[in-house]
Protein backbone atom coordinates (compact mmCIF):
# COMPACT_ATOMS: atom_id res chain seq x y z
CA UNK A 1 0.00 0.00 0.00
CA UNK A 2 1.28 3.45 -0.88
CA UNK A 3 1.73 6.11 1.77
CA UNK A 4 -0.58 9.17 1.73
CA UNK A 5 2.22 11.17 0.09
CA UNK A 6 2.68 8.54 -2.57
CA UNK A 7 -0.90 7.82 -3.60
CA UNK A 8 -0.21 7.95 -7.31
CA UNK A 9 1.68 5.46 -9.43
CA UNK A 10 4.98 7.08 -10.41
CA UNK A 11 6.00 6.48 -14.03
CA UNK A 12 9.42 6.95 -15.63
CA UNK A 13 9.22 7.41 -19.43
CA UNK A 14 12.17 6.17 -21.53
CA UNK A 15 12.14 7.06 -25.24
CA UNK A 16 14.59 8.87 -27.49
CA UNK A 17 11.90 10.86 -29.36
CA UNK A 18 10.93 14.09 -27.51
CA UNK A 19 7.59 14.43 -29.28
CA UNK A 20 6.60 10.89 -28.39
CA UNK A 21 7.61 11.40 -24.76
CA UNK A 22 5.46 14.51 -24.71
CA UNK A 23 2.48 12.64 -26.15
CA UNK A 24 2.86 9.81 -23.68
CA UNK A 25 3.19 12.27 -20.82
CA UNK A 26 -0.01 14.06 -21.84
CA UNK A 27 -1.87 10.75 -21.93
CA UNK A 28 -0.59 9.72 -18.50
CA UNK A 29 -1.51 13.09 -17.04
CA UNK A 30 -5.17 12.47 -17.89
CA UNK A 31 -5.27 9.79 -15.18
CA UNK A 32 -5.66 11.00 -11.59
CA UNK A 33 -3.90 7.93 -10.20
CA UNK A 34 -0.74 8.30 -12.32
CA UNK A 35 2.09 10.81 -12.31
CA UNK A 36 5.36 11.22 -14.20
CA UNK A 37 8.53 11.19 -12.10
CA UNK A 38 11.01 11.57 -14.95
CA UNK A 39 11.77 11.31 -18.66
CA UNK A 40 14.88 9.76 -20.19
CA UNK A 41 16.12 9.79 -23.81
CA UNK A 42 18.51 6.84 -23.36
CA UNK A 43 19.42 3.92 -21.12
CA UNK A 44 22.16 5.72 -19.19
CA UNK A 45 19.79 8.52 -18.16
CA UNK A 46 17.07 5.99 -17.39
CA UNK A 47 19.33 4.08 -14.99
CA UNK A 48 20.31 7.31 -13.23
CA UNK A 49 16.70 8.52 -12.95
CA UNK A 50 15.44 5.14 -11.76
CA UNK A 51 17.93 5.31 -8.90
CA UNK A 52 17.10 8.92 -7.98
CA UNK A 53 13.31 8.92 -8.47
CA UNK A 54 12.39 5.30 -7.60
CA UNK A 55 9.45 4.97 -10.02
CA UNK A 56 6.73 2.38 -9.59
CA UNK A 57 6.65 1.68 -13.33
CA UNK A 58 9.27 2.19 -16.04
CA UNK A 59 7.68 2.72 -19.45
CA UNK A 60 10.35 2.09 -22.09
CA UNK A 61 10.84 1.84 -25.81
CA UNK A 62 13.10 -0.87 -27.23
CA UNK A 63 15.07 1.24 -29.71
CA UNK A 64 17.38 3.50 -27.73
CA UNK A 65 20.55 5.32 -28.84
CA UNK A 66 22.90 3.59 -26.41
CA UNK A 67 21.97 0.20 -24.95
CA UNK A 68 18.93 -1.47 -26.46
CA UNK A 69 15.69 -1.75 -24.53
CA UNK A 70 16.24 -5.44 -23.79
CA UNK A 71 19.59 -4.67 -22.20
CA UNK A 72 17.99 -1.88 -20.18
CA UNK A 73 15.33 -4.28 -18.90
CA UNK A 74 18.01 -6.75 -17.81
CA UNK A 75 20.03 -4.04 -16.05
CA UNK A 76 17.07 -2.51 -14.24
CA UNK A 77 15.82 -5.89 -13.05
CA UNK A 78 19.29 -6.79 -11.78
CA UNK A 79 19.59 -3.49 -9.92
CA UNK A 80 16.06 -3.52 -8.54
CA UNK A 81 14.34 -6.91 -8.58
CA UNK A 82 10.57 -6.57 -8.71
CA UNK A 83 10.59 -3.28 -10.61
CA UNK A 84 7.55 -3.06 -12.88
CA UNK A 85 8.56 -2.47 -16.52
CA UNK A 86 6.13 -1.93 -19.39
CA UNK A 87 7.46 -1.89 -22.95
CA UNK A 88 5.85 0.58 -25.37
CA UNK A 89 7.26 -0.21 -28.80
CA UNK A 90 6.78 0.12 -32.53
CA UNK A 91 8.05 -3.45 -32.97
CA UNK A 92 5.59 -6.24 -33.69
CA UNK A 93 4.87 -8.15 -30.51
CA UNK A 94 5.38 -11.50 -32.26
CA UNK A 95 9.10 -10.77 -32.56
CA UNK A 96 9.90 -8.98 -29.30
CA UNK A 97 7.24 -9.37 -26.60
CA UNK A 98 8.23 -12.82 -25.39
CA UNK A 99 11.89 -11.79 -25.13
CA UNK A 100 10.92 -8.70 -23.14
CA UNK A 101 8.87 -10.79 -20.71
CA UNK A 102 11.71 -13.27 -20.30
CA UNK A 103 14.08 -10.36 -19.62
CA UNK A 104 11.86 -9.21 -16.76
CA UNK A 105 9.30 -6.83 -18.26
CA UNK A 106 5.73 -7.18 -17.00
CA UNK A 107 3.95 -5.98 -20.10
CA UNK A 108 4.19 -5.17 -23.80
CA UNK A 109 2.12 -2.64 -25.71
CA UNK A 110 2.59 -1.65 -29.33
CA UNK A 111 2.60 2.07 -30.09
CA UNK A 112 -0.05 1.50 -32.73
CA UNK A 113 -2.45 0.54 -29.91
CA UNK A 114 -1.74 3.58 -27.73
CA UNK A 115 -3.01 5.89 -26.35
CA UNK A 116 -6.34 4.12 -25.81
CA UNK A 117 -4.80 1.23 -23.88
CA UNK A 118 -1.76 2.95 -22.37
CA UNK A 119 -3.30 3.99 -19.05
CA UNK A 120 -4.93 0.57 -18.61
CA UNK A 121 -1.64 -1.19 -19.35
CA UNK A 122 0.24 0.93 -16.80
CA UNK A 123 -2.38 0.21 -14.16
CA UNK A 124 -2.25 -3.53 -14.83
CA UNK A 125 1.53 -3.66 -14.57
CA UNK A 126 1.56 -1.44 -11.48
CA UNK A 127 -0.89 -3.83 -9.82
CA UNK A 128 1.53 -6.71 -10.35
CA UNK A 129 -0.25 -8.28 -13.29
CA UNK A 130 1.07 -9.12 -16.76
CA UNK A 131 -0.20 -7.01 -19.64
CA UNK A 132 -0.13 -8.34 -23.21
CA UNK A 133 -2.65 -8.34 -26.05
CA UNK A 134 -5.26 -11.06 -26.21
CA UNK A 135 -3.66 -12.51 -29.33
CA UNK A 136 -0.26 -12.72 -27.71
CA UNK A 137 -1.69 -14.27 -24.54
CA UNK A 138 -3.29 -17.02 -26.62
CA UNK A 139 -0.08 -17.62 -28.56
CA UNK A 140 2.01 -17.89 -25.38
CA UNK A 141 -0.47 -20.34 -23.87
CA UNK A 142 -0.31 -22.37 -27.06
CA UNK A 143 3.49 -22.47 -26.91
CA UNK A 144 3.42 -23.58 -23.27
CA UNK A 145 1.11 -26.48 -24.09
CA UNK A 146 3.19 -27.77 -27.02
CA UNK A 147 6.08 -30.27 -26.80
CA UNK A 148 9.50 -28.61 -26.93
CA UNK A 149 10.88 -28.37 -30.44
CA UNK A 150 13.95 -30.42 -31.25
CA UNK A 151 17.12 -28.37 -31.87
CA UNK A 152 17.16 -29.25 -35.57
CA UNK A 153 13.65 -27.89 -35.99
CA UNK A 154 14.66 -24.53 -34.58
CA UNK A 155 17.93 -23.99 -36.47
CA UNK A 156 16.62 -21.12 -38.62
CA UNK A 157 14.49 -19.56 -35.90
CA UNK A 158 15.69 -16.45 -34.07
CA UNK A 159 13.99 -17.82 -30.96
CA UNK A 160 16.92 -20.24 -30.74
CA UNK A 161 19.16 -17.28 -29.86
CA UNK A 162 19.77 -16.29 -26.27
CA UNK A 163 18.83 -12.77 -25.18
CA UNK A 164 22.44 -11.58 -25.51
CA UNK A 165 22.87 -13.30 -28.90
CA UNK A 166 19.68 -11.68 -30.13
CA UNK A 167 20.92 -8.27 -28.97
CA UNK A 168 24.19 -8.79 -30.88
CA UNK A 169 22.28 -9.96 -33.97
CA UNK A 170 20.02 -6.91 -33.88
CA UNK A 171 22.94 -4.50 -33.51
CA UNK A 172 24.75 -6.17 -36.39
CA UNK A 173 21.62 -5.51 -38.42
CA UNK A 174 21.81 -1.85 -37.43
CA UNK A 175 25.26 -1.60 -38.96
CA UNK A 176 27.22 -1.55 -35.70
CA UNK A 177 30.82 -2.76 -35.62
CA UNK A 178 32.08 -5.34 -33.12
CA UNK A 179 33.76 -2.53 -31.16
CA UNK A 180 30.55 -0.49 -31.06
CA UNK A 181 28.50 -3.53 -30.03
CA UNK A 182 30.99 -4.32 -27.26
CA UNK A 183 30.74 -0.76 -25.93
CA UNK A 184 26.94 -0.67 -26.09
CA UNK A 185 26.50 -4.03 -24.34
CA UNK A 186 29.37 -3.62 -21.86
CA UNK A 187 31.27 -6.67 -23.08
CA UNK A 188 34.61 -7.25 -24.85
CA UNK A 189 35.07 -7.37 -28.62
CA UNK A 190 36.26 -10.95 -28.20
CA UNK A 191 32.97 -11.85 -26.53
CA UNK A 192 31.10 -10.24 -29.42
CA UNK A 193 33.05 -12.49 -31.79
CA UNK A 194 32.09 -15.55 -29.72
CA UNK A 195 28.42 -14.55 -29.86
CA UNK A 196 28.69 -14.00 -33.60
CA UNK A 197 30.03 -17.55 -34.08
CA UNK A 198 27.21 -19.01 -31.99
CA UNK A 199 24.61 -17.00 -33.91
CA UNK A 200 25.94 -18.31 -37.21
CA UNK A 201 25.85 -21.88 -35.88
CA UNK A 202 22.28 -21.58 -34.63
CA UNK A 203 21.01 -19.90 -37.80
CA UNK A 204 23.02 -22.09 -40.20
CA UNK A 205 24.85 -19.08 -41.65
CA UNK A 206 28.26 -19.84 -43.12
CA UNK A 207 30.14 -16.50 -43.19
CA UNK A 208 30.19 -13.17 -41.37
CA UNK A 209 29.17 -11.24 -44.54
CA UNK A 210 26.16 -13.56 -44.87
CA UNK A 211 25.33 -12.92 -41.22
CA UNK A 212 25.49 -9.15 -41.75
CA UNK A 213 23.28 -9.43 -44.82
CA UNK A 214 20.74 -11.59 -42.97
CA UNK A 215 20.72 -9.31 -39.92
CA UNK A 216 20.32 -6.12 -41.98
CA UNK A 217 17.44 -7.60 -43.96
CA UNK A 218 15.77 -8.75 -40.74
CA UNK A 219 16.02 -5.29 -39.16
CA UNK A 220 14.70 -3.65 -42.33
CA UNK A 221 11.79 -6.07 -42.52
CA UNK A 222 10.76 -5.55 -38.92
CA UNK A 223 11.32 -1.81 -38.62
CA UNK A 224 9.70 -0.53 -41.77
CA UNK A 225 12.97 -0.33 -43.66
CA UNK A 226 14.74 1.96 -41.20
CA UNK A 227 18.21 0.91 -40.18
CA UNK A 228 19.93 3.18 -37.68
Amino acid sequence: MKSPNHSRTRVLIVDDHPFLRQGVALTIQTADDLEICGEAPDSATAIHLEESTRPDVVLTDLTLPDKGGLELIHLLCERRPGLKILVLSMHEEDHYAERCLRAGAKGYLMKSKAPDLLVSAIREVAAGRIYVSGNLAQRLLHVLTQPAAAPAERADDLKALSAREFAVFELIGRGKTAKEIAHMLGISSKTVDVHRVRIREKLNIQTNPDLIHHAVRWVQAHEGGAVV
